[in-house]
């Protein structure tokens, strides 16, 4: 793998925060182009998303300051060590979502709702991307198999392979990208007249859905801990039933009225 991308003496730049950087770019540039759609206003909708930006890349580490709290105390320089732990990706979505939300409360100007709508396409598209970022680091790696689709990391011993779990995030989050794309040419004409929120929690749904099912082929996870130990993926398990209703009520609200 290429963990590093190059180095200039002690100057390191890592291929892990550079991919992860500019998927983040991207899925910036994108959701702000997507304003448009559901109508929001331009300048404040910005304003909101560069404050979630900063609570996401915080709620992306929050986990990992939580879990080594002793070690972050004792040392503080390591707070912004990004290869130390990395980031979770329900973190950040948890921190952008709250933070967006107690915004938009304060704001006349954005809908809560439609900016949902506005980021959740970019978002996986941002997974999609980040992911790769992951590939080359060599974290985030999967148990061992004989799976025809495997890899081999240098660090593991010869003839060991793996499989791929970053690979297969990214490419099912880029087919819920192409997936959402076409439910929302399917519901934005109805949105326009009766906006209710489809794409947000449906988005949702598939992301929970696809980190429940790659996470039992991705090393250091114990079924017998999950209770313990995973309680990010508990908080996905426990979202989900929510997030079908919220899709569920928007649907037969736009139906309803349409």
């Amino acid at each position: 793998m290429y963990p590093t991308l190059f180095q200039i003496g002690s100057f390191r730049i890592d291929t892990y925060s550079v991919m992860w950087f500019i998927a983040l770019a991207l899925a910036i540039v994108w959701a702000i182009h997507r304003l448009a759609l559901y109508d929001l206003d331009e300048d404040e909708s910005r304003r909101v998303m560069a404050v979630s930006f900063f609570f996401m890349l915080l709620g992306a580490r929050m986990p990992e300051y939580v879990r080594h709290f002793s070690d972050y105390a004792a040392n503080p320089s390591l707070l912004l060590d990004l290869n130390r732990g990395g980031m979770e990706e329900y973190g950040a979505i948890l921190g952008a979502f709250i933070s967006a939300m107690i915004m938009c409360a304060f704001s006349r100007k954005v809908s809560f709702l439609k900016l949902c709508e506005v980021a959740a396409i970019p978002a996986m598209l941002a997974i999609t991307i980040g992911r790769w970022g992951c590939f080359l680091n060599g974290c985030c790696v999967g148990l061992p198999t004989d799976f025809f689709l495997h890899v081999h990391f240098p660090r593991d011993a010869e003839g060991l392979f793996r499989h791929p779990v970053q690979i297969y995030y990214s490419v099912i989050a880029g087919c819920i990208v192409l997936f959402l794309m076409w439910v929302e040419r399917k519901v934005l004409p109805k949105q326009k007249k009766h906006f209710q929120p489809v794409i947000a929690p449906l988005a949702l749904i598939l992301y929970s859905l696809m980190r429940l099912a790659i996470i039992p082929v991705r090393e250091g996870f114990s079924l017998s801990e999950i209770f313990t130990s995973y309680w990010g993926y508990m908080a996905i398990l426990a979202s989900i039933p929510l997030e079908c209703l919220w899709l569920a009520y928007g649907l037969r609200k736009l139906k309803a009225q349409n």
